[in-house]
């Protein structure tokens, strides 16, 4: 694997917590054809779950639970962005 490959690679799983393919097989094996969006805000919900006082100590959030849910919240952007993007060219 190249460093830029491998680069990538790293970037990808900081930001969503796995690669971009596997986000795009997750989208594609569990939501529903044509309610990509709807997916995408079921995982906006998830992250504001994540950040609820249910899940983290008294006045403040984990940080595990945190950088957890700001990768669910770049996934989520991912879905609306690739929307976007076969919008733009169909």
């Amino acid at each position: 694997m190249s460093r830029c490959m491998n680069t990538d690679l790293e970037w990808e799983l900081q930001c969503y917590g796995m690669s971009k393919h596997a986000l795009d097989h997750i989208v594609q094996t569990q939501a529903l054809p044509g309610q990509e969006l709807m997916f995408a805000m079921g995982m906006l919900s998830d992250a504001q779950e994540i950040l609820s006082a249910e899940w983290n100590p008294p006045d403040s959030v984990d940080a595990h639970n945190a950088n957890r849910a700001r990768q669910m919240i770049n996934c989520a952007k991912a879905i609306v962005f690739d929307l976007m993007d076969r919008k733009e060219v169909a």
